[in-house]
């Protein structure tokens, strides 16, 4: 790969995290909670990466030229996963709407949050899961993976540039994702007392992009 080729990469590459998607709204919902939740909820979104870079290479973007109702299959998947994660945030949301507001410990959280189980089940490895499942059924991810990525790839590079291009988009994936967390964490307090009207918009946000994923996978399968 020329080095023309791997800044064009890096540069599609920050547009699609940049973007605001699934990730970013699962990693600002997750890291007010706590700054190893956001740190873990960035770290799982990286391992989902980590899953659609390997698929790429194994050939993804070749069995999704080949038979396009496995694209359609995933995006149906994914669509209805991120229905679903919408529905949980919509009821966490409204949930919260019920509780007053409280000081709990030394951080800054809402008994709302509590009661809608938010808090109290949020451990690292709880968030760590949120971020591995939000990526995995990400439409960016797919399209990225399953159409762009495979552009840049060829069958003669070798080794050392595969893996260095996978650790490059890792290490920002990664970088971006826990810069988001630190900074949500540290408008904790504002957050807080706003969780229930984030649950809410995430909820919204998740449940059109997974009807919108979902129907385009309907589409792809039996249209």
């Amino acid at each position: 790969m020329s080095a023309s080729a791997l800044l064009t990469l890096m540069g599609v590459w920050v547009a699609v995290l940049v973007v605001p998607g699934p990730d970013l709204v699962q990693v600002i919902r997750v890291a007010p909670r706590s700054t190893r939740a956001g740190v873990m909820c960035a770290l799982g979104v990286c391992s989902g990466t980590v899953f659609w870079v390997t698929a790429s290479l194994a050939g993804l973007s070749a069995v999704i030229a080949a038979r396009p109702s496995v694209l359609g299959a995933l995006q149906l998947i994914g669509g209805l996963f991120l229905i679903y994660m919408g529905a949980s945030s919509l009821r966490s949301g409204f949930a919260s709407r019920r509780a007053p507001t409280v000081v709990v410990g030394t951080e800054d959280y809402t008994e709302q949050a509590i009661a809608a189980g938010s808090i109290n089940d949020m451990t690292g490895w709880r968030a760590y899961k949120l971020g591995v499942v939000t990526n995995l059924s990400n439409p960016k991810a797919l399209v990225f993976f399953g159409a762009v990525f495979a552009q840049f790839i060829r069958p003669d590079m070798s080794p050392t540039w595969t893996v260095a291009v996978a650790v490059i988009l890792l290490a920002m994936s990664l970088t971006w994702f826990s810069t988001i967390a630190f900074i949500v964490r540290a408008a904790s307090r504002w957050i807080a007392h706003h969780s229930a009207a984030i649950d809410i918009v995430s909820g919204l946000i998740f449940a059109v992009l997974g009807l919108v994923m979902a129907v385009e996978g309907i589409i792809e399968l039996f249209g």
